[in-house]
Order: C-alpha cells, then structure tokens, then sequence
C-alpha cells in the first residue's frame, strides 16, 4: 500500500509541474500591477482544504481578512471537515464543499462542476491559505490576483507569493504572510474555533445517553492519529484510562474518527466511555470545549482544545515537537528514542508506532494530568 501511495503522490506532482509549465508558457504576460493596498475587494476566495490542525491554525487569516475588508463577501472553499469546523465562523459569508480535490484521478465530473462554479463567481481574489493545488482551477476560472504558497509546483499559476517557511514547522503567524505579500499590515492574531449552539445541545444529549451526566466532569482522550504511525499504543491509552478514573475520580471520553472505533484502547474501567465514530466534528469541539483536560496526540483536537484555551496535554515525537509551545494552556510530554533519529525523517517514521510515541509511558502523561485536574479541581 505505501508503494501505491508514493507512485501516486509522483504522478500527482509530474502532472502539477508540467500543468504549470504549460500554462507559464501560455500566459507569459499574466500579471498585475496595480497597487493592491488601494484595492477594495469585493469578492473573496478563501481555499482551506487541509488537515484539521492545519485549519484550525489558518484562522487568524479568516480574521484578518475580514478586518481588511469588512464589506466583502468572503466565501470559503473546502472539504467537509474544514467546512464542518469553519460553517459556525461569523467572519465568513458562506462554505462551499468539494468533494473532489484537483490532480485527483477519481471524480472528474465534480471537478468539472466545480470549475465551471469558480469561473461563474466573479471572484477578486484567491487567497489559497490551504490547498496548493487549486492554483491551476483558479488561473483557468479567471480570478485576477491569485495568492498562494512561493514554494508550490503550481506557483507559476500565481500573481502573487507568499512563503511558510520550513513545512515542518510553519504555524498561524506564518499562514498570514498570504496577506503580507499583498503588502497590508497584519496583526499577530491567536487561532480561534466557533461552536454552534446546535453542535452543543446535540453532543450533551449524546453523552447523556452514554452516562455522562450533565456537569460532570471528565477528560478527553485522543490517542489516534492521521496516520497510523502517529498513534498513541492503545494498551498504554487503556492504562491511563484506568489511572486517572482510580487515581483522579475522573470519567475519561475517548474520541476519534469512525476508522479508529475498532481500536479504541480495551479497557475494564468503567469511568472509560467511548465515543470514538460517534460525534460530528462540531460535537466534537463542542465535548473539547468543556473537557477538564484534553490528552492528544499532535492533532486535530489538540489543535481545536488548544483554540478554545482547554487545558491539553500534547503528546509529541522529539522528532516532530515544532508545536509543542503552540498554545499558552498546552503542556507537552515528548517522547525519545535514539534509533529514530537516524532511522526516521521529520514527516516519516519507521516503525508502526512510533517508537517515541511508544515510549510516552501512561505514567507519565499520568502525572502531568494530576497537576492539572488537581489544581482545577481546586480552583
């Protein structure tokens, strides 16, 4: 299966660099000279189509945006778990999901319904915040000023270019140099994360009917990964399960998508109440947002808990610790191992798990999670 997935990533990025060469060469004089600090945007294109940490560091750009231009119409175009976070953001005007991403061999028809879309809205500007690959869809639909990544394949396809940094280790402050190269004055704003009052309701009646009372107290637990490789060992997630229900008195939810239901850590306690599969991505924030504490590894929820200011404890690989200081209520416990520093690269590992994850003892996160639940609890 790797194999399958290296020769597909190759022949995604053979066919991004020849689809930009082929269009520098067809467009040598696409370019934009006027002033665009005078500009007054009216239509917005934000693409936001990437992991849900991603996303939700990305935000400050929906912020400052919209203090820009206030009277734009700023739309947001997305996968359904960027759009599922984003919908409740009274800062933008509407989501548009796609289901297909461009470069993809598989839903033609939606991306051709979806560039025709693009080419229907008369968009001013396209400010790729995440989705690289959309600057061919946006160059082809017509949009005037296209901002995106200086470092992309498809960078030719831009009027306009901004940079990250190491991919490794780009966050929010980073993500804003998208409006910097438009040569306007950004604040250093903090992620954010809406919750609608829907998401809240529902996602407290759902916990009611596994046990959890309304108001009681309980930690969030999100041992998994978008990879296998970045998941927590599920007998060391049962033991802290069972520590902190007998050593704290706190009830522990587990959560995680419906691909991790099978391998929710097995466990005798009954303070463990699974949920994993079972909430919407707006539940999801809505459980963090009233979590005593939240342990995760670096990922979606410790991105979304550490926006909402919920205390987290983040497990980390030494490897890959470039957000373990990302959030002010967000303490790490990084796990070493020696053979994993030659053996592994920043984006890879060589072993299932990791073997610094593996080595994140339930001890550990134990007693930084007394810490923090005791001094809560008496607050």
């Amino acid at each position: 299966m790797e194999l399958i997935g290296s020769l597909y990533r190759w022949q995604q990025e053979v066919r991004q660099h020849l689809e930009a060469r082929l269009y520098k060469l067809r467009h040598k004089d696409d370019s934009y000279s006027v002033r665009l600090r005078e500009v007054e945007f009216q239509r917005i294109l934000l693409v936001i189509a990437g992991l849900i940490g991603d996303t939700v560091m990305s935000v400050p750009v929906i912020i400052e945006a919209r203090r820009l231009w206030p009277n734009a119409h700023i739309t947001v175009l997305g996968q359904k778990h960027n759009c599922d976070l984003l919908s409740p953001c009274p800062l933008i005007d509407r989501c548009v999901l796609t289901s297909a991403l461009p470069f993809s061999l598989t839903k033609m028809r939606e991306l051709k319904r979806l560039q025709r879309w693009l080419g229907q809205e008369k968009f001013d500007v396209a400010l790729l915040v995440l989705g690289d690959q959309f600057a061919l869809m946006a160059a082809k639909a017509g949009i005037p000023i296209r901002v995106g990544v200086q470092e992309s394949c498809l960078a030719p396809c831009l009027t306009h270019t901004y940079t990250v940094g190491a991919p490794q280790s780009w966050g929010p402050g980073e993500r804003l140099n998208i409006l910097r190269c438009l040569s306007h004055d950004v604040r250093d704003v903090s992620p954010r994360v809406w919750i609608s009052n829907e998401a809240r309701e529902s996602s407290r009646e759902k916990l009611a009917k596994l046990g959890l009372s309304s108001g009681q107290s309980y930690v969030v637990l999100h041992p998994f990964g978008s990879t296998r490789r970045q998941w927590w060992p599920a007998e060391r997630a049962a033991r802290l399960c069972a520590r902190l229900g007998d050593d704290l008195g706190t009830r522990t939810l587990v959560v995680g998508g419906p691909e991790t239901r099978p391998r929710v850590p097995k466990s005798t306690s009954k303070q463990m109440i699974s949920v994993a599969g079972l909430l919407s991505l707006q539940e999801l924030s809505a459980v963090l947002e009233n979590a005593a504490l939240v342990v995760s590894t670096d990922s979606g929820p410790l991105h979304i808990a550490g926006a909402l200011g919920r205390p987290v404890i983040g497990l980390f690989r030494e490897r890959r610790p470039e957000h373990s200081t990302r959030y002010s209520s967000l303490k790490a416990v990084i796990g070493d191992h020696q053979t994993c520093q030659t053996s592994c690269k920043w984006n890879y590992c060589a072993q299932v798990p990791c073997h610094q994850l593996r080595d994140i003892s339930a001890d550990e996160v134990l007693a930084a999670a007394r810490g923090i639940v005791t001094t809560k609890a008496h607050a």
